[in-house]
């Protein structure tokens, strides 16, 4: 790709991207379609249940209707829904509250050009970075992770699930995964997957008991310095807005909109 063929990112641009962002595991029930998409994930996910509306002309309830049976035929009692104040249509967030939802993460969309020089993200000399590549740094990134964000201990199965997905980036570099060390410690992770000139970052959390040491920022670098080599013209990411966005804001992330999460009981059908 010559640089007059790159993508201008423009509001619009990041925002499209941001709404296009989805991702269905490997044999996961799923209904996709141009209006949305709702997944089945597996139990042991913070959020087994998701739907995400890429925009619709119909009727809000009408809609939110036919996403709930989607859910209910998979005998899931709980769904999360992933919207902005760009979602389509309007109604569908007021129409979600009247059943009982309620804001569960708000999380800005953030975007960084990567055509230029990265940011120095002034990593400190004593954070060390491993990418994940076999089963000893997929349990690292897992044990970050789930201090970071709650979670189980993952079951073997888990982890050769995530070994898997790890291998299949390591050929291409469309995706791949990190995690800091401070002390010898597991401090930090985080990963990326490509989509197009996309890098979608996702995961980045640090360690509670090893916070402000730079792991996240060492994290962040890695990532943002493979899918440049890879490619990518533009990191995309959704920062929790009182923790993860200020700090990417600092590095030189810019703020595009807001994305928030709700998460409604389904009545029985």
């Amino acid at each position: 790709m010559t640089r007059d063929d790159r993508r201008a990112w423009d509001a619009a641009a990041v925002l499209a991207a941001s709404n296009a962002w989805s991702w269905v595991p490997d044999g996961a029930p799923h209904v996709a379609n141009d209006e949305y998409l709702v997944v089945a994930y597996p139990q042991h996910f913070l959020t087994p249940t998701s739907a995400r509306v890429f925009g619709s002309e119909r009727d809000a309830a009408a809609l939110a209707d036919e996403i709930c049976a989607v859910a209910r035929g998979w005998g899931r009692d709980r769904l999360w829904w992933r919207l902005s104040e760009f979602t389509q249509p309007q109604g569908l967030e007021p129409e979600l509250m009247t059943r009982g939802a309620g804001v569960v993460d708000r999380m800005d969309v953030l975007a960084l050009s990567l055509d230029e020089g990265l940011p120095d993200l002034a990593v400190p000399g004593d954070v060390s970075v491993r990418r994940v590549t076999d089963e000893q740094t997929v349990r690292d990134a897992i044990t970050v992770g789930n201090d970071a964000f709650g979670g189980a201990d993952p079951t073997d199965d888990q982890v050769a699930s995530a070994l898997l997905e790890v291998e299949r980036g390591l050929d291409d570099d469309s995706s791949g995964r990190w995690v800091a060390y401070v002390d010898g410690r597991p401090a930090g992770t985080g990963g990326y997957t490509l989509a197009g000139d996309v890098c979608r970052l996702w995961g980045g959390g640090t360690h509670s008991s090893l916070r402000g040491r730079g792991a996240y920022r060492a994290v962040l670098d890695a990532r943002l310095r493979a899918a440049k080599a890879a490619g990518a013209t533009l990191g995309l990411t959704h920062g929790v807005v009182g923790t993860s966005s200020p700090i990417l804001r600092r590095t030189g992330f810019t703020r595009y909109g807001e994305e928030r999460t709700l998460v409604l009981d389904l009545a029985p059908s």
